[in-house]
């Protein structure tokens, strides 16, 4: 089944057959006339900011019986990964008192829930008005958690346990560690948003496929997996993030012939983590 709304796609299988759920919040394509409007800085800027078609490499999903969950707006209108707190008070003029943002440090880096610069490139020309950042959350924030929150919860009454996995893109560039090129980061959050085994099993698994993968560094998991994840009612969430030069062209913005390959590793992926978490293994013990 398919489902299209101005907020987000998504295609669940007719029978669901895994406890599995992926959400792409960072793939949209859509950005309002008005909106760009309001952009000071071009495409290539902007480009920055997506994570390219990776929830293409999830297309099948559905088939391998999960659940697929895509963004339709894109960051640079609104990040699904960050708290609607997360604001940059530079960017809204005359923010109420009752506003209080959050000031983390993605916010202090200008990569809010509405993003306002990069590095030190502004994004916006002049301030949004209050009325401006309340609509954009309720167009893309809301209806997208509130449907990723849906989706969970039916799968979790039928398992018992679901797993959320949060598939994001890195830049070549950030994919280092300690000299070390990586393929994949598995985030968990260090341990606060799935169980302690399922991080190690996805990192064998990547390991036996030639992919080499990190844990939570350099990136350990966003708002998605924060605010869905709850281990202890059977609810676990890891956020992933893929190399961008194992499916794209980074400076032209095209997909390559890796492409299909991880394709079809993901697909293998998605059918033998779905198989571990419904025969138990690592969560046999969780209720």
């Amino acid at each position: 089944m398919w489902v299209r709304t101005p907020a987000f796609d998504l295609t669940r299988p007719r029978e669901p057959l895994l406890p599995l759920v992926v959400s792409v919040p960072h793939s949209g394509t859509r950005l309002p006339r008005e909106a760009r409007r309001r952009l000071c800085v071009g495409e290539p800027v902007l480009r920055q900011l997506d994570d390219g078609p990776v929830d293409r490499l999830a297309e099948g999903a559905s088939v391998s019986g999960a659940v697929l969950l895509r963004a339709r707006y894109r960051r640079a209108y609104v990040d699904l990964n960050r708290d609607p707190n997360e604001l940059d008070p530079e960017l809204v003029e005359r923010l109420p008192p009752d506003v209080r943002p959050l000031l983390s440090l993605r916010v202090k880096a200008g990569l809010g829930v509405i993003p306002s610069r990069l590095g030190t490139r502004r994004l916006y020309a002049a301030p949004l008005s209050i009325a401006e950042v309340r609509r954009r959350l309720e167009r893309a924030h809301v209806p997208y958690h509130a449907c990723l929150a849906r989706e969970i919860e039916a799968l979790r009454r039928r398992f018992r346990v679901v797993l959320l996995l949060d598939l994001h893109s890195m830049p070549d560039s950030a994919a280092w560690l300690e000299g070390r090129r990586i393929d994949v980061c598995i985030g968990d959050r260090f341990g606060q948003s799935a169980h302690r085994d399922l991080a190690e099993w996805l990192r064998r698994w990547l390991a036996a496929e030639g992919l080499r993968a990190a844990h939570n560094r350099p990136y350990a998991g966003g708002y998605v997996v924060a605010r869905h994840a709850r281990p202890q009612a059977g609810i676990h969430a890891l956020q992933l993030e893929l190399r961008r030069g194992l499916f794209m062209d980074e400076r032209a913005h095209r997909l390559h012939r890796g492409f299909e390959l991880l394709q079809q590793t993901f697909a293998r992926l998605l059918r033998d983590l779905g198989s571990h978490l419904r025969t138990g293994g690592a969560l046999s013990s969780v209720a």
